[in-house]
C-alpha cells in the first residue's frame, strides 16, 4: 500500500481528539499511561468495535493490517456518502490483489463518547462477514501506542507521559515479557521472524482469522511441496482469491518465543512486503503492547496453544504464562468472547459451557443467543439450534444474519413456508445495497422461486462490484439463464464476465457452454467446454461438449463424451433434464 501526507494529517487530527481526556495506568514511578479503552466483543473469528458514523452505530472489523479505515460500498451507499476519486497516485493493494477503492468524507465520527469531526474513509474492497459494516484501520489503531488485549475484549489506546522507557508489559509480574523491535518506518505491525531458523519478516494482523505464510517463504523455509495439503481458495480485501494449503512448520521464532511443530496456512499470494501474517489466533495467545514512539513491539503469552485453528502445539511450559484475567462471573459479553476464541481453537464444549452461562446472564441478548445457535448447528443439533434463532428473532427482530441462518435451517427442515416467510420478512428490513441479498438469492433458488433470487441479485450487484463473491454470483445468474432458457443474452455476459474474472474455475466455462448450446451456437459452446475440461474433468462439461459435438455433425466423438460422463456421473441424463435441459437430451438406445 502507499499513503499520502493527506493520511498522516488525519491520524493526528484523531490523535488530538482523542487524547483529550483519558484514564491513568501506571506502568513505572517517571512513567504514566492516559488510556482509551475500547471494547472487542469476537464473532466468528473476527474482532470487532462498534463506531459511530453520522449518527449510526456500526460493527466494524478492528484490523491492525490495514492501513487506514474503510467502508464497502454498499455501507456508504446506506448511508448517503458522497464518494470522490482516491488521491491522485495513491494505490491500495489488499492480500489478493489490487483494491477498486474511492473516499468519502464523514461529518461526524463517534468512539467511546468521543465526537471527532470531518474523517475520511476509503470506500472499496470486498464486503466482511460476522455483519461487519465496516474496517477500524491504523488510522484510528495506531495513533499512539495501542494495546491488544483481545483474550479480555478490549484494545487499549495509550498515550504515554513522562519518561516511559523500556519495558512497557505493565501487566506481566513474573511472566517472560516478549520484545521485539518494529521493521520499516511506517505503522505497520511488521517484525522480524524466524521460519525454521530462517529471517523472515511478518505483519501482526488482526484481520486475518488465522496465522498463514506465503508460497515463495515456505519454499525458502524449505517446506517441501509434497508435504502440503491443498485446501481450495481464498481471498482478502483485494481482487481475486489465491490457492491455500497447509503444512508442517519444524519451528517459529518472534521475540524469543519459539513455538514447535505447527501446522500453517501456505497462500499463493505475492501482495505486500512481507513474508508471513500473524493473524488472530496469536493476538488471542498473547497480550501485546505496541510503543510507536520505542518502535517496538512488547507481548506476553495467555497459555495453551499459539497457533491453535490448525492445529499447533504452543507452547508446553505454561508456568511462562501470563495468563488473561478470569472473566467476572456475571459478565455476559467476556463469557461470549471466551467462547469466540475457543471455538477458534476448536474447543467446541468450553464454547458452549461459556455460551450457556451467558445466554443465562443476559437473556435479552440476542446475539448470544444467535452464536450458541451456530455453534448447535455445528455440533449437527438442529431442533435445539431453532429454538435459540427463534428467541434471537423475537428479541431483535431486525437481526438480519439470524434470520438468514434461520431461512438455511428451515430449508434443510423442509419448512418450505416458514423459510418464504422469512425470506419475505428480511426483503422488506434490508437496505437495498445489503450483502445479505447475495444469501437470499440462493435460498430464493431453493424454493425454486427464480424471479426472486434473480431480483435480489439485481439488488445487490450494484454496490458489489467489487466484491470477490462476484464471479460465483455471476456464474449463478448465468446459470439460471441458461436452465430456465430466458434473458439468454443477459446470461451470455454474466457468463463471461465471470470467466474473466476467475479464468482458472471449470464450473463458469461450463455454464458458458451450456449458455451458447441454449443460443445455438454449437462451435463456441465446443470451446468453452473443451477449456471447461481442460481444467477439470466435469460430467456436465463432457455432456455438454457431446450434445455440441453430434449438433456439429460429430457422432463418434459425441458418444465418446457421452460415455464420459456417465462413467463419471450416471446418473446424468436425469440429471440434466430435470435441470430444464430435457429437450436437448437424446434418447439412450
Amino acid at each position: 500500500m502507499t499513503k499520502t501526507r493527506k493520511f498522516k494529517g488525519a491520524s493526528l487530527r484523531l490523535a488530538a481528539v482523542l487524547a483529550l481526556a483519558m484514564t491513568g495506568v501506571p506502568v513505572l514511578a517517571a512513567c504514566k499511561l492516559q488510556s482509551l479503552e475500547i471494547p472487542v466483543r469476537l464473532a466468528d473469528g473476527r474482532p470487532i468495535a462498534k463506531l459511530g458514523i453520522n449518527g449510526t452505530e456500526l460493527p466494524m472489523l478492528v484490523d491492525s493490517g490495514a492501513f487506514f479505515s474503510m467502508l464497502p460500498e454498499s455501507t456508504a451507499a446506506q448511508l448517503g456518502l458522497v464518494l470522490r476519486p482516491l488521491p491522485t497516485g495513491l494505490t491500495i493493494e489488499g492480500y489478493t490483489g489490487r483494491i477498486e477503492a474511492r473516499m468519502a468524507k464523514v461529518d461526524k465520527v463517534s468512539l467511546q463518547g468521543f465526537d471527532i469531526p470531518n474523517v475520511e474513509f476509503v470506500v472499496g474492497g470486498n464486503e466482511l462477514n460476522a455483519g461487519l459494516k465496516g474496517i477500524l484501520g491504523r488510522n484510528f489503531l495506531a495513533v499512539t501506542d495501542t494495546e491488544y488485549d483481545l483474550a479480555n475484549g478490549v484494545v487499549r489506546l495509550h498515550f504515554p507521559q513522562g519518561e516511559c522507557r523500556g519495558d512497557m508489559a505493565y501487566w506481566a509480574g513474573d511472566a517472560p515479557v516478549i520484545g521485539e523491535d518494529l521493521v520499516g518506518r511506517d505503522d505497520a505491525l511488521r517484525v522480524t521472524v524466524r521460519i525454521n531458523d530462517r529471517r523472515f519478516k511478518a505483519v501482526l494482523d488482526t484481520g486475518a482469522p488465522s496465522t498463514s505464510i506465503k508460497i515463495r517463504t515456505a519454499r525458502r523455509a524449505v517446506v517441501e511441496e509434497q508435504d502440503m495439503t491443498l485446501v481450495g481458495k481464498v481471498g482478502g480485501a483485494g481482487e481475486g482469491r489465491v490457492r491455500s494449503w497447509t503444512a508442517n512448520v519444524a519451528n517459529f521464532e518472534l521475540g524469543g518465543e519459539k513455538i514447535a511443530n505447527n501446522r500453517f496456512s501456505i497462500d499463493e499470494t505475492s501482495q505486500g512486503d512481507h513474508d508471513m501474517l500473524i493473524g488472530l489466533d496469536y493476538f488471542l495467545s498473547h497480550r501485546i503492547y505496541v510503543s510507536h514512539k520505542q518502535r517496538k513491539l512488547y507481548a506476553t503469552w495467555n497459555g495453551g496453544p499459539v497457533f491453535a485453528k490448525l492445529g499447533g502445539a504452543g507452547v508446553s511450559n505454561e508456568e511462562h504464562a501470563a495468563k488473561p484475567d478470569e472473566p467476572a462471573a456475571d459478565d455476559d459479553q467476556a463469557l461470549a468472547n471466551r467462547a469466540s476464541a475457543a471455538l477458534l481453537r476448536g474447543d467446541t464444549a468450553s464454547a458452549l459451557r461459556d455460551l450457556n452461562r451467558a445466554c443465562e446472564l443476559a437473556p435479552q441478548q440476542a446475539s448470544h443467543f444467535h452464536a450458541r445457535a451456530k455453534l448447535l448447528l455445528s455440533l449437527r443439533k438442529p431442533r435445539e439450534a431453532m429454538k435459540d434463532l427463534d428467541q434471537a428473532l423475537q428479541l431483535d427482530p431486525a437481526g438480519g444474519e439470524a434470520r438468514l441462518t434461520r431461512i438455511m435451517l428451515r430449508q434443510a427442515l423442509r419448512d418450505r413456508e416458514g423459510a418464504l416467510a422469512d425470506l419475505q420478512e428480511l426483503d422488506m428490513r434490508l437496505p437495498p445495497s445489503s450483502d445479505l441479498r447475495a444469501g437470499m438469492a440462493s435460498q430464493y433458488l431453493g424454493l425454486e422461486r427464480a424471479p426472486d433470487a434473480l431480483r435480489q441479485w439485481e439488488l445487490w450487484e450494484p454496490t458489489h462490484r467489487n466484491d470477490i463473491r462476484l464471479a460465483q454470483v455471476l456464474n449463478q445468474r448465468c446459470w439460471l439463464r441458461a436452465r430456465l432458457n430466458i434473458e439468454l443474452a443477459k446470461g451470455l455476459e454474466d457468463c463471461k464476465q465471470a470467466v474473466d474474472k476467475d479464468g482458472t474455475e471449470p464450473s463458469y466455462r461450463d455454464s458458458l457452454g451450456w449458455t451458447y448450446l441454449r443460443l445455438g451456437d454449437a462451435s463456441r459452446a465446443r470451446k468453452a467446454f473443451d477449456a471447461a475440461l481442460e481444467r477439470k474433468p466435469l460430467p456436465w462439461a463432457h455432456f455438454g461438449r457431446a450434445l455440441a459435438l453430434r449438433s456439429l455433425g460429430k457422432a463418434e466423438e459425441a458418444e465418446r463424451d457421452f460415455e464420459a460422463a456417465r462413467q463419471l456421473n450416471p446418473r446424468i441424463d436425469a440429471e440434466v433434464s430435470k435441470a430444464g435441459f430435457e429437450g436437448l437430451v437424446p434418447a439412450r438406445p
